[in-house]
């Protein structure tokens, strides 16, 4: 029974470290959703938790041009009385775009949807790294401390548990706000719904913009959020390893 208590402790251990770097991996790049328009490939979008990128068609020599990504960090103006005057006087697809301006004067920030992504993704990184210490230290504490290495599975489950929670809960979050960046970057949606409702106009005007989009982009997601679905299953079998593990741990102590 100890031999099949070491297994449990390996595999999990391996499985913890696989689905920590997936996530990693997925959290740091910028392809978590991507904007494909349907008839210019230059204005095609790719959102990440920090960045999005953009096809955009540069200038070169001879009169030739080429396409190249371009990324800059996901935020947005502050909508406030101040940006009113100068979001007025320009086209929608170009207000965000100051954001991209290096030393930019605009408090541009992350939306509140991303900093819930943001910190949903940190937590999960915290509590995979902790449950992998504590898996470890079941390899370097006596195997017959029966009491010591309960506790330890113990908290180990409980941080896989959350960690499991918050993978989860940032692919709801992901599959629940698959539009909103581009609504936001391309068509500037919450200030221009912000000002129809100063004017009393009718409430049509978010259902043409989203048909509008619908008809240029299609939507869809990234590898990186392929990435995350892997490390939600990772995690849910290191789940099921360790609490294997404790069973077992238990058994071995009582009998």
């Amino acid at each position: 029974m100890l031999e099949i208590s070491r297994i449990y402790l390996s595999t999990g251990l391996l499985l913890a470290i696989f689905t920590l770097i997936f996530h990693i991996i997925a959290m740091e790049c910028p392809r978590w959703k991507i904007y494909e328009h349907r008839r210019i490939p230059s204005e095609t979008i790719f959102i990440g938790l920090f960045h999005r990128c953009e096809n955009r068609l540069i200038d070169g020599v001879l009169n030739t041009s080429k396409i190249y990504l371009i990324c800059d960090e996901n935020k947005y103006l502050p909508y406030n009385k101040n940006l009113s005057y100068l979001l007025n006087k320009i086209q929608p697809i170009e207000a965000q775009r100051f954001c991209n301006i290096a030393g930019n004067p605009y408090r541009c920030n992350y939306s509140s949807i991303n900093k819930s992504f943001i910190s949903s993704t940190i937590i999960t990184i915290f509590t995979l790294s902790l449950s992998i210490i504590s898996i470890y230290l079941h390899l370097l504490i006596n195997q017959f401390k029966y009491k010591t290495h309960l506790g330890i599975a113990i908290t180990t489950i409980s941080l896989l548990f959350i960690a499991f929670i918050f993978i989860l809960i940032t692919l709801i979050l992901l599959s629940s706000t698959m539009s909103y960046d581009l609504f936001e970057y391309r068509y500037n949606l919450n200030y221009r719904l912000m000002q129809q409702k100063h004017r009393n106009l009718t409430t049509d005007f978010e259902q043409n913009i989203r048909q509008i989009a619908a008809s240029d982009y299609d939507i869809r997601l990234d590898w990186s959020a392929g990435l995350e679905i892997i490390s939600l299953i990772l995690s849910s079998f290191t789940l099921v390893s360790q609490i294997l593990y404790l069973f077992s741990t238990y058994r071995n102590r009582i009998g």
